[in-house]
């Protein structure tokens, strides 16, 4: 017997590892490429369209990575004070909190419709249809009498109706164009309206109203392609609660929340979808997650596995000690 055929590749340990895994949860039976695809899906999104698409998937991606590595370095600092010094007294390219991850929203959701299509199971079609339904009957339930309220059902019919008419995972449909543009338009009105907000809170406008409620509906269904049903649900869930609070039992019981009140909590100021969580998602996050994504296309992930396995390989329960010498 030869020495190639006394040791399997190490490809062929990965395939038998990951053959394991899927069969363990319940998936057995795929093939290398159907492994590869299911962890490219869960990567880069399920969907993969090709030419000009593509591209733009991969260009949004790509200035989204220079924008978050612009505000985290001292740069806008540097050229702000740069321009003033010439006489551009009035140039500032420094953004405050609220500015950037309004941004940074704007891309996560436009990369979320276009990268991910929706999941056609029975269960996620329910979620897709029975949410923006209940939602609207909440948004309905919590307007001031006499508010026109007609345009509420319109939004959650288009958003039905989009997730209706399927989602391919080759390519993008119209549809989804539609929805990922005003998503991003959605994410983006407190950046573009910034200082006209700063003098109404508390008091939205009809505008704020419509955007908040397009905003609110497209971020759920967003979360539920990206994310699955859990958080979409979830979340779901205490958006009810808000408004359902004179229905609860006891010690849960609220008076309940209008939903001019929501408006202004969730998408006008920073207490709710601009809150903390997606600042330090604009802060922190995106930036481990940024730089693990490089070193594992350049291997390194794969260097540090192989130098744990060189340290404690060898010792009694050796594999076990493999992840706590792995960094981070």
């Amino acid at each position: 017997m030869s020495e190639n055929d006394e040791k399997p590749k190490s490809g062929d340990h990965q395939f038998e590892a990951s053959r394991v895994e899927m069969e363990a949860s319940g998936k057995g039976g795929l093939s290398q490429a159907e492994l590869d695809e299911l962890v490219a899906s869960s990567d880069t999104g399920a969907r993969s369209p090709r030419g000009a698409v593509g591209t733009i998937i991969l260009l949004v991606a790509f200035f989204w990575s220079l924008f978050q590595l612009w505000i985290a370095s001292p740069l806008p600092f540097v050229v702000t004070g740069f321009l003033k010094s010439i006489g551009l007294s009035g140039a500032n390219l420094v953004m405050n909190d609220t500015e950037t991850r309004s941004i940074h929203l704007a891309f996560a959701l436009f990369l979320a419709y276009m990268a991910y299509p929706a999941q056609r199971s029975p269960f996620q079609l329910a979620l897709g249809v029975g949410i923006p339904v209940l939602m609207a009957v909440l948004f309905i339930e919590g307007s001031k009498t006499g508010v026109p309220v007609w345009w509420i059902p319109v939004v959650a019919a288009a958003v039905i109706a989009a997730v209706l008419l399927g989602s391919p995972k080759n390519w993008v449909p119209p549809w989804e164009w539609a929805l990922a543009v005003v998503a991003a338009i959605a994410a983006l009105y407190i950046l573009v309206f910034y200082d006209a907000i700063g003098t109404r809170i508390g008091a939205p406008i009809k505008q704020d109203f419509v955007i908040a409620v397009i905003g609110l509906m497209l971020l759920l269904e967003a979360t539920r392609r990206s994310l699955g049903p859990a958080l979409m649900i979830v979340a779901s869930v205490f958006l009810a609660y808000t408004f359902l609070g004179p229905y609860m039992p006891g010690i849960i019981a609220h008076k309940g929340n209008t939903l001019s009140e929501v408006v202004n909590h969730q998408w006008i100021t920073t207490e709710g979808v601009f809150g903390i969580a997606l600042g330090v998602s604009t802060s922190f996050v995106f930036l481990f997650v940024l730089f693990g994504a490089l070193l594992d296309k350049a291997g390194a992930g794969n260097y540090f596995i192989q130098v744990a396995f060189s340290l404690m390989g060898h010792m009694r329960g050796g594999p076990a000690k493999v992840p706590s010498s792995v960094p981070p």
